[in-house]
């Protein structure tokens, strides 16, 4: 398609077409965009416009209706070229930014809510990818006395994500004993990968002569266990959100809703080639695909936890308002980055 073979007149009927579709989901004709949207001409040349956007594939008509609705190139081109983004309103930041800011700073709880959020402002599906860890670089090992038989496992990512175990031991330790215990294990695996500890922790705790011998082979017998960070994690909020809208309601493409929310594979497909993309993506629903994607559009962008990247967005119908859309996403991304620097 020739985007840059697009004439004014038929970038304004096309902007305004989809605006509104959007706001109606019913097929727009040419009356209607020469009463709401002053675009300086008559039905009559709006209509041999709307004519042409179809014919260069941009606009469709369902079934035998006078009305026209957007293809999946019209909404490409209007998010690439046409659209106007708004500003965020100061109200949504704030919403956003109170709520985030009150969360705990566990990232799996933090990314659960950060998803609902995203859900519920947009009236969408939110949906939030963790970063894969497996990469991420150990910093110390941390063990505090519990009971005289339990001690409390605390180890740190350079990226900030911390987690906690709490391990029974058959004798009691001081703690003066557990620091020097961590010492050690800090001397040998800290600025490791995670996945290089797990590989590689049995030679790297050889020939330790001091600490407590118990815990270190404790460590090396369940590295699985303590160095095993969960690999990415999707966090969806705002199903209620998705299903109520128009193209959704009948009872047939409800289930295509449903089978969106619980079979992450389709979020997964849906985001597979944004995590190479800096900056807001958007993927337009594809006609020609015979699978869930082609009824969703994707907003999103990556954020990060340290030297580690994950993914946010909105996931809705391809008739969504996409000028509020990308402002939202980006700002919940700098709000989350914020908080994980």
């Amino acid at each position: 398609m020739k985007i840059e073979g697009l004439k004014a007149r038929e970038q304004a009927v096309l902007t305004a077409v989809i605006h509104h579709y959007i706001l109606s989901a019913k097929p727009v004709g040419s009356r209607v965009i020469a009463k709401k949207y002053d675009l300086g001409c008559s039905p009559a040349t709006i209509r041999n416009v709307m004519a042409d956007l179809e014919e260069m594939g941009y606009l469709t008509h369902p079934h035998t209706s006078a009305g026209r609705i957007p293809t999946s190139e019209g909404y490409q081109l209007y998010v690439t070229q046409l659209m106007r983004v708004e500003s965020l309103q100061k109200s949504i930041k704030k919403t956003i930014r109170e709520n985030v800011d009150t969360l705990d700073k566990n990232i799996d709880f933090l990314l659960n809510k950060t998803s609902e959020i995203l859900g519920n402002v947009s009236k969408q599906l939110g949906v939030v990818i963790g970063p894969s860890l497996d990469d991420a670089v150990f910093e110390k090992i941390s063990l505090l006395s519990v009971t005289t038989e339990r001690i409390l496992v605390v180890l740190s990512l350079k990226s900030g994500i911390i987690k906690s175990i709490v391990v029974e031991i058959k004798s009691s330790l001081s703690q003066s004993e557990l620091d020097q215990t961590a010492d050690v294990l800090n001397s040998r695996l800290s600025g490791l990968t995670v996945k290089a500890i797990r590989e590689t922790i049995s030679e790297r705790l050889q020939d330790i002569s001091y600490g407590s011998s118990d815990i270190i082979r404790l460590f090396v017998d369940s590295a699985d266990k303590f160095f095993h960070f969960d690999e990415k994690k999707i966090f969806v909020g705002g199903a209620r959100n998705i299903v109520e809208q128009p193209e959704f309601q009948p009872q047939e493409k409800v289930r295509s809703v449903i089978e969106l929310i619980e079979n992450k594979d389709v979020i997964v497909h849906l985001l597979k080639e944004v995590s190479d993309k800096p900056g807001i993506f958007i993927k337009i629903g594809d006609d020609s695909q015979p699978d869930l994607s082609k009824a969703f559009s994707i907003v999103s962008t990556q954020f990060s936890i340290g030297d580690q990247e994950g993914t946010l967005g909105v996931i809705g119908p391809i008739r969504m308002w996409y000028p509020k859309m990308v402002p939202l996403v980006n700002y919940t991304a700098e709000v989350i980055n914020q908080v994980l620097k």
